[in-house]
């Protein structure tokens, strides 16, 4: 009986940091200038995308906690390519890959499944991941590395 009550708390803790950080993140990216920033749509969190230092920590932070299953440089493995333009867990949306890597994929019928490194990584940590996934991206689709899925 235990174990059935600490299994949804612990998910509403994580969920519950997930949000907390989120909204930290948002805080600290929505007040920089416009210019250096990335965003899906309107409501989106904006990402510093021309600031390098956050791009390379992020591109750190992606070797050491996320290569191993989506491969290095985010070009897919086990887990799915995270720099192609598609999302299929987050709606591609910067906000839903954020929440995404905070809480982890539980559904299997999506196609597996991802734990939640809210509760292991900060917020600036996770934020500057999206930051070197979406410059990333950007890079392979300029570059015709990849197909542009945006003109789809």
């Amino acid at each position: 009986m235990l174990r059935s009550v600490s299994l949804p708390l612990a998910r509403m803790v994580v969920t519950a940091v997930a949000a907390i950080a989120l909204s930290l993140a948002c805080g600290l990216f929505f007040a920089a200038p416009a210019s250096a920033q990335h965003k899906m749509n309107e409501n989106d969190m904006e990402l510093p995308t021309n600031d390098v230092k956050v791009v390379e920590f992020g591109k750190e932070k992606f070797a050491q906690r996320c290569a191993f299953c989506h491969g290095g440089g985010g070009k897919g493995g086990k887990g799915p390519c995270l720099t192609c333009g598609r999302f299929p867990y987050s709606g591609n949306t910067n906000t839903g890959i954020y929440t995404t890597i905070a809480v982890g994929v539980t559904n299997r019928s999506m196609g597996g499944t991802m734990g939640a490194f809210g509760t292991t990584m900060t917020g600036e940590e996770i934020t500057a991941v999206v930051t070197f996934l979406r410059v990333e991206e950007k890079r392979r689709i300029e570059s015709g590395e990849v197909p542009d899925p945006y003109k789809e």
